[in-house]
């Protein structure tokens, strides 16, 4: 039965500042081979998996000048690993550690096998304490021995009569001698009858044996005829047939990715990140994956596990089932956080915004260089002599002036070059539409007064039929343009 005195250490694996840990755990001088320390070693709360093939356990304890260093590598040791997954061990303190009260201070080192890692955990304490019989006073211990010289008479006692009992026992063994050898000779004629019967028994049974051995080989032969004819047939059956065996299927794929039925099942991960960097090759669809302040559209979606060299280099992707977005977390010695695979690419929705604003800049700026090549002075409707036509700027900013008009025979427009001339004169022609015989031609003339004013100097009018002339309004101005190259 077990009556080992336990005390439960919890120490986490942490660069963080931790104060020596008084464990508040006494044990008694008398505590032999009981006076255990269970230890559960964490990292980052989860449990350190230990195996003895890969790590070694070393606990030191000292109290002043005294101090045991043991490991799980010591074979008569109480140190050993009692739980590999979840990160527990238990130490057995050695008797010889137990007999002086003392404080004691502890620390736990775990290594790999070749050494060349070594984590330390933190510092702890405990008592050894006296117990009630290593404090008995000398007048108790000389009544105790008192006690024990009484005892020891009467043990003396006991064996000088254990003695004279024993003398006697010779008539006794004399006797069972006789009996047993009276027992020997009536068990050898016994057997001897028994061999006989046996051997005129053993040839009755020994021809039946053979008899139906006989009849079981031949039926044996004939049933293995039967099967080898079963078999040939089958064999010809498969070889007629589409049916794949096991040896033709050995090289296949053999890892499942999906259910029977090619659907990937929802699995809720309830944002649990090691359970998701947990999860092995394949394509699942999970809900609640731990991504958050990515811009995600959803937490649900498909997840796509790769893994090689043992799980030494990792890759899981995560595309939301909602939206196009793609998100990959990898693995190589060390995980790092989430990546949006499309940061820096630009998407066509947004190259498209791009081409769009610059065929509206490109139109624009044509429009803007076009509006300032060709620039509209005046619209309106002016004739008669000494009307004026005031421009919206100044013509002298212009190579050419383009001038529109309406005369009897329709719209026209004359050219003229902005700064070489002070005077515009124009000329229209009519002839009647029937046979042409009578017709008209028009002269109107146009002053500069100032950059920004023109002005009617004269009209003329000469009719081809009557062969007379005179002052008539025969020309509209409705429209002035300046025109830049």
């Amino acid at each position: 039965m077990a009556m080992d005195k336990i005390g439960n250490i919890n120490l986490e694996t942490s660069a963080n500042y931790q104060s020596l840990s008084d464990l508040n755990i006494q044990f008694w001088n008398q505590d032999k081979n009981t006076a255990v320390l269970q230890f559960k070693i964490t990292r980052n709360d989860f449990p350190l998996s230990l195996s003895k093939e890969n790590v070694e356990v070393f606990i030191k304890l000292e109290s002043g000048a005294n101090y045991i260093v043991d490991s799980t590598e010591v074979t008569d040791g109480g140190f050993e690993i009692i739980d590999e997954l979840n990160g527990i061990v238990s130490y057995t303190i050695p008797t010889e550690f137990m007999t002086v009260a003392q404080s004691v201070t502890g620390q736990v080192y775990v290594a790999t096998k070749d050494r060349e890692e070594v984590v330390v955990q933190r510092k702890f304490s405990f008592e050894v304490a006296e117990d009630l019989l290593s404090t008995i006073p000398a007048s108790e211990k000389l009544k105790e021995i008192k006690l024990f010289a009484q005892l020891r008479d009467e043990v003396s006692d006991t064996m000088a009569k254990l003695n004279e009992d024993f003398a006697n026992m010779q008539d006794y063994v004399s006797m069972v001698n006789q009996a047993a050898t009276d027992g020997v000779n009536q068990l050898n004629t016994l057997s001897d009858d028994k061999l006989l019967e046996y051997n005129n028994n053993h040839t009755e049974k020994l021809n039946e044996i053979t008899t139906t051995g006989d009849n079981y080989t031949s039926q044996l032969v004939e049933d293995k005829n039967y099967v080898d004819t079963k078999i040939s047939e089958f064999e010809q059956k498969i070889v007629a047939s589409d049916v794949v065996t096991q040896g033709e299927s050995e090289n296949w794929q053999k890892y499942k990715i999906a259910d029977d039925s090619g659907v990937l099942p929802i699995v809720n991960l309830n944002g649990d990140l090691a359970a998701l960097q947990a999860l092995p090759s394949g394509f699942y669809y999970r809900s609640f994956v731990p991504i958050t302040e990515m811009g995600q559209t959803s937490s649900t979606g498909f997840v796509t596990v790769w893994e090689s060299n043992g799980g030494s280099v990792k890759n899981i992707s995560f595309k939301p089932y909602n939206s196009t977005q793609e998100f990959i977390m990898r693995y190589y010695n060390e995980w790092t956080g989430w990546e949006n695979k499309f940061d820096g690419l630009e998407k066509t929705v947004d190259a498209q915004a791009k081409a769009n604003t610059a065929e509206n800049n490109a139109k624009q700026y044509t429009d803007e260089k076009m509006s300032t090549l060709h620039e509209v002075l005046f619209t309106g409707s002016v004739n008669g002599v000494s009307k004026n036509i005031m421009l919206n700027d100044d013509y002298n900013n212009f190579d050419e002036v383009r001038l529109f008009y309406s005369t009897l025979g329709g719209r026209d427009s004359k050219v003229v070059k902005a700064k070489e001339t002070n005077q515009i004169v124009i000329h229209s022609f009519n002839l009647t539409n029937s046979d042409g015989s009578n017709g008209d031609i028009f002269e109107t003339t146009i002053d500069r007064v100032n950059g920004t004013t023109l002005k009617i100097s004269n009209e003329v009018r000469f009719n081809l039929l009557n062969q007379t002339g005179g002052s008539t309004s025969g020309i509209t101005i409705t429209e002035i343009i300046g025109v830049k190259y």
